[in-house]
């Protein structure tokens, strides 16, 4: 597993994307709905972007990553919907995974790795998330 640093960064060993450790659920789950078009239109073009070469590097983050640039609820760097909530989910989920914000890992072992994840530690991290129900990743573990 690689760390972002700024050595690193002057070498040329940069991520290709940066996701919300949280996100990582979120993309396994979506199935097309969003807070706007916009936001649904982005997180397509991500998805599409980690499923067209698994190898893509993905640096992994606790705060506003590509998927969050479209959404309406951002403030900034902040989440106006609930920054501590949605905070809380990415700390759980790296906890899980044993990784750090700004660990770089390839999509491919995380996609991995998200899809041998019980479900009870996908309940966990999920908690109370407003798009559980339309979650294709949620109704997957389920059953």
């Amino acid at each position: 597993m690689k760390r972002l640093t700024l050595k690193r960064r002057l070498n040329g060993d940069c991520p290709d994307i940066t996701i919300r450790a949280h996100h990582l659920l979120c993309i396994q789950g979506f199935q097309g709905y969003g807070y706007s078009e916009e936001f649904t239109e982005n997180m397509e073009l991500v998805i599409r972007k980690l499923r067209s070469r698994p190898s893509v590097s993905v640096m992994i983050v606790d705060s506003a990553d590509e998927i969050c640039t479209a959404c309406p609820f951002m403030d900034g760097e902040a989440c106006m919907r609930g920054d501590e909530s949605v905070k809380g989910m990415d700390s759980k989920l790296m906890e899980i995974l044993g990784i750090r914000s700004g660990d770089i890992r390839d999509y491919s072992e995380l996609e991995s790795e998200l899809k041998n994840m019980e479900a009870s530690l996908i309940r966990e991290v999920c908690g109370d998330c407003s798009w559980i129900d339309v979650c294709l990743l949620h109704s997957d573990r389920e059953n």
